[in-house]
């Protein structure tokens, strides 16, 4: 299958509430903590461990940006589905160019990002500081911003280890019932790595449109060498899903499909296989077994079916013989 990997994250530790929902605010549809009145402290820690046993998160958000692109279903529903299972992506992490943003007084923002509605190599993009938290804490006094960025940077500055900063970060950002994420960055990156995904599969040496991939950029990923993989140490899920997809892309033999009959994503166990399930390879053999059937029939003028393996000529004459005979 794919090369040994061994994912590490910064103590392992980034919160979720345990269920969120969908609120529009200020005309923008987000994601938020669902919070109960009764117990205020509804949240928990994600598990990475069970991630490195499968691919499911992975296979989830891709088939997330199928369905929501099809809009056969409920793509609000699919949303809440995949965020109440997972936590949100941490997106806050994930677009500013500076790794310890809330140092100044200006972010500078990834070329590929769905805050400015700029294209890719427009050009540099940047937020005022308040601004770009207002994006993520919509319903939050500027006053209250100042003190979460306050506070984020007395974080920074009282640690010795840098290693410890992000998951303090991570907690004070994650665990606030204020911070939200825009339902439409989500699904728009979920569409993202479908598009990809849809674009590497490609035969009879078609071209390959690889700039789409190239906008997946995982800023301060750190990597160290353990055993015979590699570690690689993450802020967010957003960055973990990136990671993950990417170095299924890179490999020569693909183990990342679509199912040649569903359409959805799958992780396969043979790099020649092209089905998720055997129901769907079945399906898809009988398809095909009616398409060669129903191609090779022919219904002519009079209502006669013949079949369609000798030529229009040929197959005229008999109708022809056929009617002299009635």
């Amino acid at each position: 299958m794919k090369m040994k990997l061994e994912y590490g994250f910064n103590n392992e530790h980034l919160t979720r509430f345990e269920e969120y929902e969908i609120k529009v605010v200020n005309g923008i549809k987000y994601v938020v903590p669902k919070i109960s009145n009764s117990h205020r402290s509804n949240y928990s820690v994600i598990d990475f461990e069970n991630y490195e046993e499968n691919e499911k998160l992975l296979i989830d958000f891709i088939n997330l940006g199928k369905l929501s692109l099809e809009e056969k279903e409920d793509s609000d529903q699919l949303l809440l589905d995949f965020i109440n299972e997972y936590g949100l992506l941490g997106l806050i992490h994930d677009l500013p160019v500076n790794r310890y943003y809330t140092l100044d007084k200006k972010v500078l923002l990834k070329e590929f990002n769905n805050i400015t509605g700029k294209e890719y190599y427009d050009c540099l993009n940047t937020m005022d500081i308040i601004d770009y938290f207002k994006v993520f804490f919509p319903t939050a006094a500027n006053e209250e911003i100042k003190e979460l960025i306050e506070k984020s940077n007395n974080l920074i500055c009282q640690h010795s280890m840098e290693k410890f900063i992000i998951p303090d970060l991570n907690e004070l950002y994650y665990k606030n019932e204020k911070y939200y994420e825009q339902a439409e960055m989500i699904i728009n990156y979920a569409q993202t790595l479908y598009k990809i995904l849809k674009g590497l599969k490609k035969e009879d040496s078609k071209y390959i449109d690889y700039s789409l991939i190239e906008k997946l950029e995982s800023n301060h990923i750190r990597t160290n060498l353990k055993y015979d993989g590699i570690t690689i140490h993450i802020r967010s899920l957003k960055e973990y899903i990136d990671e993950d997809f990417k170095l299924y892309a890179i490999q020569e033999k693909k183990y990342l499909k679509l199912c040649k009959h569903c359409g959805k994503a799958f992780v396969a166990s043979n790099p020649k296989a092209e089905y998720d399930t055997f129901s769907c390879k079945n399906q898809q053999n009988v398809y095909n077994s009616r398409a060669r059937l129903s191609s090779n029939v022919k219904r002519t003028k009079d209502g006669i079916i013949v079949k369609n393996i000798i030529s229009e000529d040929l197959s005229n004459e008999i109708v022809k013989d056929l009617n002299k005979n009635r």
